[in-house]
Order: structure tokens, then C-alpha cells, then sequence
């Protein structure tokens, strides 16, 4: 009798173990109704109940997708119910459905928890790290790294206080940004010089390339005695100390691009080099040429046709006054009736269209050729060929 109590008493105790170990682990049922012991290693702990200062980042993003998952399971249950419910036309279980799906709390980072993540990936470096910054700027409300760039002037300063700057860049941590120039020549400080981490030293020349921060980053506007010579078409940005320098080179974009020499900004072209005395500051801007030339539409007809065109400013400075021809390469082919055109000039980035009367000659499907020709008062041309093919 004693040894039968034993046997029993260590047969539940196995039943007890085993079902500790299963509650331990967890039990799931796959479709074919086969059971799977889960360990509890592989189920993603409880997103709220984390320690975001000492969880890992993959520990976290996994956290919260499994919590982002449970929800949609939850809210997609919810609302079939509802949909039942409706055209059941039970009204008290739809209402009691909608309000479980009211009361249904949506994952979400908490500002505390943005916090603490940000802090702990300002000091983070490598892929891991880069990873989850994106990661985080996509799913927390609270996660928006910013470049601040600004210049602040005492408000006794009078006048100059008017020239306070601050710019704020705010975009996907790890992505590239540039650095925006300073367009308001030089003031009682000089010229800009540059981006600086401190406001007394340049960390970035105007125009160069940065990645955006995991965190927070403000930049001052740094100002100079010195030269600066900057291009907006090509993003060249060069300042100088010395008293005496030259002029740096430029490399035109395209071959509709004139270089037309280096202004200031009262728009007086320098001649040279730069020469200032000590402590004096200049700043110059390269100016460029450049006219886009299109052919719109050809219409033909039995006796006259025409050819229109339109004509873009796509430098930075006004062309002056244009020149316009259409020039036939075989005139016994193409006679032009019109003559030349004339235009005063064509602000930056504005264009101007026209056209030109033409007799055509020749059988249906010959080719007629031409090529419009645009030339400034300096002596610039730009050319743009034209053809035709005769109905």
C-alpha cells in the first residue's frame, strides 16, 4: 500500500513538472492540429514593460512589432464581431464590439521612452546603430533630430540685428544634408566663412555635405575678415584670410554655360585678383550665362509655316539683349519670311517664346533642316538644331 501512494505521488509530480515546463515555455497548435513547445527565449517580451537603457535595439524593435501585431490581431477580431453584429442586427453586441475597439490602446513610444532611446544613440556608432535610428524616426511621433543653423546678434547692435539667422533642417537620420551658404554678403564681423560647432571656429565650409545626426546638432554662422568668393551653379564656395588671393577656377555644368567672371555684390565685375588691406573683407559671386533653347511645335501649312520656340534663362544673371535666327541649311529648302527677332533680355530663370514665318519646299517625307541661333551682346551663341519633316 505504501510503495502504491509513492508511485502516485511521483507520477503527479512528473504531471506537475512537465506542466510547469509547458506553461514555462507555452503550448502552440499549428493548423494540422500539432502541438509546438515554444521556449519563452523565443517570445518578445512585453514592449511596456521594458527597460529602454538596458534592452537591446533588436530586443526593442522586435518588442514592439510583436505589440503591433497583437493589436491589429485584437483590433481585426474586434471589428469582424462588429460586422457580424451588424448584419446580424444585433445592436448591443455591435455597440459593445465598438466600444472594445475605442478602448483598445494603439502601441505607441512614449516621449520618455523617445528620450532615453535618442540619448542612448547619440553615443551609438555603426550599422546597429544606424538601423535603429531609422527605425525609430518611422515609428516614434517623438523622434525628429534637427540641424539648427544660427547666427544671433545682440539687439544693441542695432541694424545688424537684423541679420539674425536660424534655419532648421530636420529629415532622416543618416541621410545626407547639405550646408546652405549665407547670402547676405559680409557685415561689421566679415564675411562668412563658414559652419562652426562652436561660434568661433569652422567646422564645415558652406556647401558641404554632412550625414544628419542621431541627435540634435546646432551650427553657428561664422564670420571672417577675408575673401569669399561663392557660385551658386556649380556650389563652389571658397573664403580666404589672406589680404592678396586669386580667384578660384570654375568648371561650367554643360556647354550652354558661360562663365562671365566674378561680381560684387553691387554687381561691379573684379578685374584680378583681390587685394584688400589687412582686416578689410569682400565678398564675390560668380555669374553665369546660360540660355536653353526648345522647339515647341512645327505647323505647316500649303503656302506658309511656322516654327515656334521658346528660350529659358537658366543662369544666373540677365542674358541682355538676345539675338534670335532660325538658319536653314539648304535655302532653297526653308525660306525664312520673318527675319531676325529681338528681345531686350530674359530674367533669371523666366523664359520668352516666339516664332518664325517659314516657306517650305521639297517632296512629303523630305527632311528640311535648320538651327536656331541666340546671340548675346557680348558675343555668346547658343545653338539649338531644328528638323522638319515635310507631310
Amino acid at each position: 500500500m505504501i510503495n502504491t501512494r509513492k508511485t502516485v505521488i511521483a507520477t503527479l509530480l512528473i504531471l506537475l513538472l512537465a506542466t510547469a515546463g509547458l506553461f514555462a515555455s507555452g503550448a502552440v497548435e499549428n493548423a494540422d492540429g500539432e502541438v509546438k513547445v515554444v521556449k519563452a527565449s523565443d517570445v518578445p517580451a512585453d514592449f511596456s514593460s521594458l527597460d529602454m537603457e538596458t534592452a537591446s535595439f533588436a530586443e526593442i524593435m522586435d518588442s514592439y512589432q510583436a505589440a503591433v501585431e497583437n493589436y491589429n490581431t485584437k483590433a481585426e477580431a474586434i471589428m469582424d464581431k462588429m460586422v457580424r453584429s451588424y448584419n446580424e442586427g444585433n445592436v448591443d453586441d455591435y455597440f459593445d464590439a465598438k466600444g472594445m475597439l475605442r478602448n483598445l490602446a494603439v502601441p505607441m513610444i512614449t516621449l520618455e521612452q523617445t528620450e532615453v532611446l535618442a540619448q542612448r544613440l547619440s553615443a551609438a556608432q555603426g550599422d546597429e546603430a544606424a538601423g535603429f535610428a531609422a527605425w525609430l524616426y518611422e515609428n516614434s511621433l517623438f523622434y525628429s533630430p534637427q540641424i539648427t543653423l544660427t547666427k544671433d546678434y545682440p539687439e544693441d547692435m542695432g541694424i545688424a540685428a537684423m541679420f539674425g539667422y536660424k534655419y532648421v533642417i530636420c529629415t532622416e537620420p543618416g541621410s545626407t544634408v547639405t550646408l546652405p551658404s549665407l547670402d547676405i554678403g559680409f557685415t561689421s564681423e566679415g564675411v562668412f566663412a563658414g559652419w562652426g560647432v562652436t561660434e568661433d571656429e569652422v567646422t564645415y565650409e558652406a556647401g558641404a555635405e554632412i550625414t544628419m545626426p542621431y541627435s540634435d546638432l546646432t551650427l553657428y554662422a561664422i564670420f571672417k575678415s577675408g575673401v569669399l568668393f561663392s557660385d551658386s551653379v556649380t556650389g563652389t564656395e571658397v573664403f580666404e584670410e589672406d589680404n592678396e588671393i586669386n580667384a578660384p577656377d570654375l568648371e561650367a555644368p554643360d556647354d550652354t554655360y558661360v562663365f562671365m567672371g566674378w561680381y560684387d555684390q553691387n554687381g561691379k565685375k573684379a578685374d584680378g585678383s583681390a587685394v584688400l588691406e589687412e582686416g578689410e573683407s569682400a565678398a564675390y559671386y560668380a555669374g553665369w550665362k546660360s540660355v536653353l533653347v526648345s522647339v515647341l511645335k512645327v505647323t505647316q501649312g500649303r503656302r506658309n509655316s511656322e516654327v515656334s520656340f521658346s528660350i529659358m534663362n537658366q543662369g544666373n544673371m540677365n542674358t541682355g539683349s538676345l539675338s534670335i535666327e532660325l538658319v536653314p541649311e539648304d535655302s532653297s529648302a526653308m525660306t525664312v519670311t520673318s527675319g531676325a527677332l529681338r528681345t531686350n533680355g530674359i530674367r533669371v530663370m523666366q523664359s520668352k517664346s516666339g516664332s518664325f514665318d517659314v516657306k517650305l519646299s521639297g517632296n512629303s517625307g523630305d527632311v528640311v533642316k535648320a538651327t536656331i541661333v541666340v546671340t548675346d551682346s557680348d558675343g555668346n551663341s547658343w545653338k539649338t538644331p531644328v528638323e522638319i519633316t515635310l507631310k
